[in-house]
């Protein structure tokens, strides 16, 4: 059974990226073993840019931070997916922090530049927006999510889906949850 890591980069505990993650967790059972990380609640820090972690070979950081418990989950899973809202352009601060601190999987000994135990996993994105132009807000998650390469995520995909700021709306557009959808059969496959 694959394990599945679902990361909600959400403050809304009641917004779309919730009530994305529970239809999703419920459509896996049975299916995958899936562990969900809530980081907008979890103390994970910036890159301190020391390179401690370039003195090991296997993926390590020195911070005593919630981000360093999650090292070994994120190196043993085979797929990860990301849920989280469109801020500024960009990813949540608190998730691009968790995409920083994979920095600490680098090995520049390495052809590929990855010390994670596995270099074939898959990682997918969805996130909401309320406006904006969402073809530029994906071409923003399919850019920030090939830098999880280093942590052996080496096939990704990503769906940004507009018009979706009100809490829970997200569940009431079909079209959106058929990607969704989507997203998670390529991430099983």
């Amino acid at each position: 059974m694959k394990k599945i890591l679902i990361v909600n980069g959400s403050k809304r505990l009641k917004g779309n990226s919730y009530a994305l993650e529970a239809r999703i967790v419920e459509q896996l059972k049975g299916k995958a073993e899936v562990t969900c990380l809530d980081i907008a609640k979890k103390d994970v820090r910036p890159c301190l840019a020391c390179d401690a972690c370039k003195q090991q070979h296997t993926p390590n950081c020195i911070q005593k931070d919630d981000f360093t418990a999650l090292i070994p989950e994120i190196d043993n899973c085979d797929a990860m997916l990301i849920l989280a809202p469109v801020h500024w352009d960009q990813l949540p601060a608190q998730l691009k922090a968790f995409l920083d601190r994979t920095y600490s999987f680098m090995d520049f000994t390495q052809p590929d530049f990855s010390m994670a135990t596995r270099k074939d996993k898959k990682i997918a994105a969805f996130m909401c927006s309320g406006f904006g132009p969402v073809p530029v807000y994906t071409q923003m998650a399919e850019a920030n999510l090939k830098l999880f390469a280093t942590a052996g995520f080496t096939a990704c995909k990503a769906h940004v889906a507009g018009d979706a700021n009100v809490p829970g709306s997200i569940m009431e557009k079909p079209e959106e949850l058929k990607a969704a959808d989507e997203l998670v059969e390529w991430l099983l496959v």
